[in-house]
């Protein structure tokens, strides 16, 4: 859990890189989007306009039409998240049947808000400094500024997020530091 490019997945990323089974909530739905059955309820909803030159839906327009809009974002979202949260069960559900998972990390922006909360035995929470977050969601997500403000509008606050997190990772600092504190959680919660 955390805010808007406060390091949710570079977090998830180190997990991952100690043999965590990480399922990125964002990458599924990124592929439900090149569906060609999704592509078309989209479109008939809001328009070609949706649409980069080759036909595929463009995630910034989308996006930037969606984070602008409540209603939008809502219809999206009851278009989506059933199938993403399906797939997110799927992929746990494998992992769990496997038995040789040490754990299984869930990158998702809505965790609390979608109900996936109760399908995780710990909660991380990744905290970072709006200052910070702005930074990066300009330099790394070629964002506005005000992206992340107006895209953290549509989440639980961070206040709700830490209140009901077991552990906190700061990620205001180097990489190195982040890293320090994701081994911490692993030798505290996982090894």
């Amino acid at each position: 859990m955390g805010g808007v490019a406060s390091g949710k997945t570079t977090v998830a990323e180190m997990l991952g890189s100690f043999g965590v089974k990480v399922v990125d909530a964002d990458k599924i739905g990124h592929g439900l989007l090149s569906k060609p059955e999704i592509r078309e309820k989209l479109v008939r909803k809001w328009g070609e306009g949706i649409l980069d030159e080759g036909g595929e839906v463009d995630r910034g327009k989308l996006s930037r039409l969606v984070f602008s809009d409540a209603e939008a974002l809502g219809e999206l979202n009851d278009i989506l998240h059933p199938l993403i949260l399906e797939v997110i069960r799927r992929e746990i559900a494998s992992e769990e049947a496997k038995g040789d998972a040490r754990a299984v990390v869930l990158d998702a922006a809505l965790l609390q808000e979608t109900g996936l909360t109760g399908l995780c035995d710990l909660l991380v929470f990744v905290v970072a400094e709006d200052s910070v977050k702005r930074e990066r969601a300009v330099k790394h997500r070629h964002w506005d500024p005000e992206d992340v403000a107006r895209r953290e509008r549509f989440q639980a606050s961070a206040e709700e997020k830490r209140k009901i997190a077991h552990y906190v990772i700061n990620n205001n600092s180097s990489k190195e530091e982040t890293l320090r504190q994701v081994r911490e959680f692993l030798d505290r919660f996982v090894l």
